[in-house]
């Protein structure tokens, strides 16, 4: 009898142990699913993030080219017009601008 009970402890404790076993791969096996879930959700957010910031870049470079390309026709247009500027006009024009510029507080006044 006492075998029996010896063995049924061992039975159990063995049944006990596979439990155990089972418990910590199924862990183990949880974790790694969660972990590669994660890793692909920052993966599919960085990719967002970086199609989104070439967006920008690609926009703000088709915005400077306008920008440059309307800059050259205006100075084309300006270069090419046969309307000059009277030097007195431009002297004076520039005399104002520097006054202007000696009185800002970068230059101590």
């Amino acid at each position: 009898m006492q075998s029996e009970v010896i063995d049924d402890i061992l039975s159990v404790e063995d049944q006990a142990a596979k439990i155990v076993d089972e418990a910590e791969e199924k862990a183990k096996e949880t974790i790694s699913q969660a972990h590669d879930k994660a890793a692909k959700i920052i993966a599919d957010r960085v990719e967002a993030v970086r199609r989104s910031g070439k967006a920008d870049v690609d926009s703000a470079e088709a915005l400077l080219q306008q920008h440059l390309a309307e800059y050259e026709e205006e100075r084309e247009r300006i270069e090419s017009s046969e309307n000059t500027i009277d030097p007195d006009v431009l002297e004076r024009a520039v005399s104002r601008i520097v006054d202007r510029i000696c009185r800002t507080e970068y230059f101590g006044e």
